[in-house]
């Protein structure tokens, strides 16, 4: 199935105005049900758009956002767009294109489907700002008709994936690693060279474990401890140690090619919560946890 057959040029606007998001919904709403027969329309449709977005971001790193909806007794599925002049804030990410997916109720597939499509789109900056700067629907249909997009029969790491994570030298002092953890709210990192090619990750852990002395882990119970002197051995060694030295290199890492199943399998296999993405080059390329998969997936 091409990605342009889904497309009508009607529901496709080109907005130059400051808008919200809100705004920009019951614009795509309007255009839709002015075109379309749907079991729901008009204010309660924008509701029902609002209340899914408020339960996990549908916003991409890549620009995109692709709110949706699935209808009961609705058995089509309809895609209105909007291409955006002046950004919106989602939470932090700037959207300039608003792809609205309704489908039927049981066709997640379809929905997958469609945003590894649009993902891999939005991931072309001068695609995107072409068709923005084309100001028509009919000539957006034309264009994305002449590409031949397919709709992959299934959605991969690659397209769900952070693609320019945050990363961290070997060299790097550990104050520089506890730094990122403390202001990034993060507790994995992959480490990598100055090629970007991947040699393993490091956690929060590790770094605790610096603050750990050895005759400590050999006991069964340390109960008794009531102060946290022992802990300030980190603090002491924090601008001598690098991340080399407390970094694990034997870490599994997922290709961007695999399937999501995979990644959930190799996940639960390995009690892991975060992996990092690598080509066949060795080359980092990405990272992905295990709440990426829960909020782009399960509940996109």
């Amino acid at each position: 199935m091409l990605l342009s057959n889904l497309l009508d040029a009607k529901s496709i606007l080109h907005e130059s105005r400051i808008l919200s998001k809100e705004q920009v919904y019951r614009l795509l709403v309007e255009r839709i049900c002015h075109h379309r027969k749907l079991p729901i329309c008009g204010e309660g449709l924008v509701q029902l758009i609002l209340q899914r977005d408020s339960q996990s971001s549908t916003a991409y790193p890549t620009g995109i956002a692709i709110p949706h909806i699935r209808m009961e007794d609705f058995h089509d599925t309809v895609i209105g767009m909007a291409f955006l002049q002046n950004p919106i804030d989602y939470e932090g990410t700037k959207v300039e294109w608003v792809c609205l997916v309704i489908t039927d109720k049981s066709s997640s597939n379809i929905y997958l489907n469609l945003v590894a499509a649009l993902l891999k789109l939005s991931k072309d900056a001068p695609l995107i700002r072409e068709l923005g700067e084309l100001r028509d629907g009919h000539a957006v249909v034309q264009r994305l008709h002449k590409m031949e997009i397919q709709i992959k029969r299934e959605i991969t790491l690659g397209d769900i994936m952070i693609s320019e994570p945050i990363t961290i030298s070997a060299d790097a002092r550990l104050s520089e690693l506890g730094a990122i953890f403390s202001s990034r709210g993060l507790t994995s990192l992959p480490v990598v060279d100055n090629n970007n090619r991947y040699l393993g990750e490091v956690n929060i852990l590790h770094l605790l474990k610096v603050g750990v002395p050895d005759y400590l882990m050999m006991l069964d119970n340390v109960s008794f401890l009531r102060s946290y002197e022992p802990l300030e051995k980190l603090f002491e060694q924090e601008d001598t140690l690098t991340v080399r030295e407390i970094m694990s290199r034997d870490e599994e890492y997922l290709n961007p090619d695999t399937s999501i199943p995979e990644v959930v399998f190799e996940m639960i296999q390995h009690h892991k919560r975060f992996f990092s993405v690598v080509d066949d080059s060795g080359k980092l390329v990405g990272v992905v946890t295990a709440s990426d998969i829960f909020r782009k997936v399960i509940k996109a």
